[in-house]
């Protein structure tokens, strides 16, 4: 994150087309919107569409407008996106969803600057800074011909990649902390984490990254009246049926599951610090957790 935080201060000042990749939830917009605050566009509009939310039939007059007359229901002329954020920037979100049509009609903008109104004959200059968002691997996607190979270089000027939220768990708590201020000047409430739920939230997954980890705080938020948020508050939280956690097993040990997790983990650590001669940074990073949380874990099992 650093890096690519590095790359956004670097891009910002110039007019580059960049290409933000990553998977869905890892905070594209958000990166985009800071390239524009930090930009000397960024008194102008910073205008952003999801290309995968509107269907192919609406998307180029989205994009581009339509003059009166241009289709059925075109009762006046409308102006598109590109018309909208005119010295500022367009975030075009999902852009591998674009039919190849489409894609022709973006790289004849990108080249050119100007653009032609659905039903019109004129061409029109405009001056947008164009940033694009994907999950998909668009080069993977022009080898195959889903996407043309001259708008994806013409995008790809500089690429930023977004690293999932597993990948960067130092991440975790302040963006934890930083979820549950907002959300507790929101609902008028004194609500904090404790370290305990740091080190749960430290411990999962995070398939939906950025966003589901937000919405994993809002949830908890909402649905407790306590002032400090513990582990125990975020036991609502629902798991895919496929998930270990979502499936019935056909045997289990004696004990109960509580009983079964904290002893395996115990044994875990245990036998982690024992093969690094008692680092814990080291046993943390061979456990894959963080050291706040290796510290959590030793200090509740009594190994510290």
């Amino acid at each position: 994150m650093r890096a690519a935080l590095d790359l956004v201060a670097r891009v910002a000042e110039h007019n580059t087309t960049v290409l933000i990749t990553g998977e869905s939830g890892t905070g594209k917009e958000v990166i985009a919107r800071a390239i524009h605050r930090a930009s000397p566009r960024s008194a102008r509009p910073f205008v952003g569409i999801n290309c995968a939310a509107i269907p192919e039939s609406l998307l180029e007059s989205e994009l581009f407008g339509h003059v009166r007359g241009a289709f059925t229901g075109a009762s006046a002329d409308k102006a598109g996106l590109f018309d909208q954020a005119d010295g500022g920037t367009l975030l075009l979100d999902e852009i591998g969803e674009l039919s190849v049509g489409l894609q022709a009609k973006l790289l004849r903008v990108l080249q050119e600057g100007e653009i032609r109104r659905v039903g019109d004959q004129r061409t029109r200059r405009v001056d947008v800074r164009v940033l694009a968002a994907t999950a998909r691997d668009l080069a993977a996607e022009a080898a195959a011909g889903r996407f043309r190979e001259d708008l994806f270089y013409r995008l790809n000027v500089v690429a930023i990649e977004l690293p999932p939220l597993s990948e960067r768990r130092d991440d975790i708590e302040p963006l934890a902390r930083h979820f549950t201020a907002r959300l507790a000047q929101r609902f008028g409430r004194s609500v904090t984490l404790s370290d305990g739920a740091i080190a749960w939230l430290e411990e999962q997954e995070w398939r939906g990254n950025v966003r589901e980890l937000e919405n994993t705080i809002e949830r908890a938020v909402v649905l407790s009246d306590a002032d400090v948020l513990e582990p125990g508050n975020f036991s609502h939280v629902p798991r895919p049926a496929g998930s270990p956690l979502g499936r019935t097993a056909h045997r289990a040990p004696a004990g109960t599951l509580s009983d079964i997790v904290e002893a395996a983990e115990r044994d875990a650590i245990a036998a982690a610090l024992g093969a690094v001669d008692g680092n814990r940074r080291a046993a943390a990073k061979r456990l894959g957790v963080s050291l706040r949380t290796l510290f959590y874990k030793m200090s509740r099992y009594g190994l510290d």
